[in-house]
């Protein structure tokens, strides 16, 4: 069980729950690949790790992708269309899951006190960059939240507290 934020493109230009709800539910449904963004992908990976450099990628060698021409890259997207980052293992375990239109921030229900405080210190940094990079609204539907994180602090720990198990 986990914790997890959904970062999305809002075509109404404010935050709405409920097409947060519709977005989300038309992508698992794929309905978004219409929407492809490689070089925003890139770009928000890009502002991440350089905020926090320990941010780890997984799989298709992304810091070779991301010195690749954007033309290559098209090139070779069928091969893979997102970017899992994790924090060191010795870190809070966060996982961002960065597709081409939209962003999952995924944390597992097992952080108290400080550490719970730290992970969502992070999160809320990840989500601001996100939101300056790609212009993405936040869903947490957990708390059932939509905002705008350029206007509002991100606030989940108390909702996460309140099921995670130290």
């Amino acid at each position: 069980m986990s914790y997890d934020i959904y970062c999305y493109k809002s075509k109404l230009g404010t935050p709405d729950e409920d097409e947060a709800s519709s977005v989300i539910e038309a992508d698992i449904d794929k309905w978004a690949k219409k929407d492809r963004n490689p070089a925003l992908k890139l770009a928000i990976v890009k502002a991440l790790t350089e905020f926090n450099p320990q941010l780890i990628a997984n799989d298709f060698h992304y810091g070779e992708i991301a010195k690749l021409p954007i033309t290559i890259i098209e090139q070779e997207k069928s091969k893979f269309d997102h970017i899992e980052i994790n924090h060191p293992e010795e870190d809070v375990a966060l996982r961002l899951t960065v597709y081409d239109n939209h962003v999952f921030i995924t944390v597992p229900y097992r952080y108290q006190g400080q550490k719970a405080e730290q992970l969502f210190h992070y999160i809320n940094a990840y989500v601001k960059i996100i939101r300056e990079t790609a212009g993405y609204y936040i869903y947490d539907s957990q708390t059932g939240q939509v905002f705008d994180p350029a206007e509002n602090e991100f606030d989940g720990l108390k909702k996460y507290l309140s099921i995670s198990n130290p």
